[in-house]
């Protein structure tokens, strides 16, 4: 249990590495390199890098090993027209079944992601952002849409996190958080699931135009 465990820490600091950028796009894993950096013996990493290639973050690639997974223009766009409409479904979803706890705990969120916006904080902006996302996805109340959302997750976040690095999409993408809030206040699922559908594909195109300078 104590190596299981250890696996998956490594395999979530090297996630959450990938998904800020400090580890790019085509950099390599090396298992003698990371293996020195954790302390620990290969085989730990060597799992760890596994359950990051099951996410997509990370590609094994014959006679190279591992490395981090470019997520290139057409590819952002394909990937964020898929989870476009999850979460747009998902809003919809919510709207419809929204209760007053809900509502104020993305109001925490929501309050909590605008502070980070305005102090152009952007990891603690992001995980902010991201736990906002979670939690629309968590209380929708379709466990099928949960389980789909959750498989390609990670090459979002990635993707998410790139496409903020734009400063007028962050701007854009805050003001939409903006709209989506109004609209679950309203109870309007149809207005909820339009802005979050326009949202994801906002970051998909202004992830595919970064991909492609």
């Amino acid at each position: 249990m104590a190596y299981v465990q250890r696996s998956e820490e490594i395999a979530k600091d090297l996630r959450d590495r990938i998904i800020r950028g400090e580890i790019g796009p085509g950099q390599r894993l090396v298992e003698r390199d990371l293996a020195d950096w954790y302390a620990i013996s290969r085989t730990p990493i060597r799992e760890a890098v596994k359950i990051l290639a099951a996410e997509g973050l990370v590609v094994l690639r014959p006679n190279r090993g591992a490395e981090v997974a470019a997520l290139d223009g057409e590819t952002a766009q394909h990937l964020f027209k898929v989870i476009a409409e999850l979460e747009a479904l998902a809003a919809r979803e919510l709207s419809e079944r929204m209760t007053g706890a809900i509502l104020a705990e993305l109001e925490a969120r929501h309050a909590e992601m605008r502070a980070h916006f305005e102090a152009r904080a952007l990891n603690p902006y992001f995980v902010a952002n991201s736990a906002i996302h979670d939690l629309i996805i968590a209380e929708c109340g379709n466990p099928i849409l949960i389980e789909a959302h959750g498989r390609l997750m990670m090459r979002v976040r990635q993707g998410r996190h790139m496409a903020l690095l734009d400063e007028s999409r962050w701007i854009e993408a805050v003001d939409e958080h903006e709209q989506l809030m109004t609209a679950l206040r309203r109870h309007d699922p149809p207005a909820a699931a339009g802005i979050w559908r326009r949202h994801l594909l906002n970051s998909g195109n202004a992830l595919a135009r970064s991909s492609s300078v």
